[in-house]
């Protein structure tokens, strides 16, 4: 924080928005079409240490990103981190993460892109019960300006929301739910006995048709770690099972892999992924 002066933070936003295009471009050499930013793209951009309006600075270079992820299909995304807790009885805790959520929002929107492209969220904290927390966390997404609320999505977790939780915030919200098979099957609830294709049934209407298609994440346990660590591979077996499950859903979805591996553990899964009824390229947008 020492080193955040105007000219690195200029320097550092230029290299990463440089970086980004690299990255598209790479991934579209390989038909990966969703990505997943990291959260410092704009560097200490929640905190009072960086005083640049980049939304305004950067809107050219920005835009233009923006413009050729939706040429060529492309999908992007922030995850809230897990010290961003809309729902914390903390309220400076709570404070800093509107700050994050808003920012998160705003580089998608200085990019242009539309309510497809999204920040996932957490439900955050149980205490002191689920119900009061809940209520916390609606009263703070009510908070987020409306522009930016438009990107945020829910995603069940491996602690305490259960994806039938999730799905109730979803209702007090409307924010849709990106399932997370993996989190699903370490913290299932009451829906163990569901099946993969029960569970998207259950939850891809949560998705308005102008933020879709619905989007699923998918894991593999590292099994060195503790229950819920993403591997640095993708179970090939896992993922053909899954997909087999799911041939009787009707709806389009994505799907973006968690792994350490990153496109290292995408690539042996491309063959599989390429058989499968469903796959095919996002459609180029106007």
């Amino acid at each position: 924080m020492r080193n955040a002066t105007p000219e690195r933070l200029r320097a550092l936003i230029r290299e990463n928005i440089d970086g980004l295009q690299a990255i598209l471009e790479f991934n579209e050499r390989r038909e990966f079409r969703l990505f997943r930013l990291g959260n410092e793209f704009i560097p200490f951009a929640s905190h009072p240490v960086n005083e640049l309006r980049w939304w305004e600075e950067f809107r050219r270079p920005l835009r233009e990103v923006g413009q050729w992820a939706r040429r060529h299909g492309h999908r992007l995304s922030f995850h809230a981190s897990h010290f961003t807790i809309l729902n914390s009885a903390q309220p400076h805790v709570a404070e800093a993460a509107l700050a994050d959520i808003t920012y998160l929002g705003r580089v998608l929107e200085a990019m242009e892109l539309g309510p497809e492209h999204k920040v996932i969220l957490h439900g955050g904290v149980a205490t002191p019960t689920f119900e009061e927390a809940e209520a916390r966390f609606e009263a703070a997404v009510a908070r987020v300006p409306a522009e930016y609320r438009s990107h945020l999505a829910l995603e069940n977790d491996d602690r305490f929301y259960t994806l039938e939780r999730v799905l109730g915030l979803s209702a007090r919200t409307g924010l849709p739910v990106v399932v997370d098979v993996f989190h699903h099957a370490c913290l299932p609830g009451t829906w163990q006995d569901l099946s993969c294709a029960e569970l998207l049934r259950r939850t891809f209407p949560t998705w308005r048709a102008e933020e879709s298609p619905p989007k699923i994440h998918f894991s593999t346990q590292d099994s060195g770690k503790r229950l819920g660590a993403h591997d640095y591979w993708v179970d090939g077996a896992e993922l053909e099972r899954f997909l087999e499950g799911t041939r009787s859903v009707s709806a389009d979805f994505d799907i973006m892999f968690e792994s350490k591996g990153k496109d290292l553990a995408l690539e042996p899964l491309m063959p599989l992924l390429r058989e499968a009824p469903r796959f095919q390229p996002l459609p180029l947008a106007a």
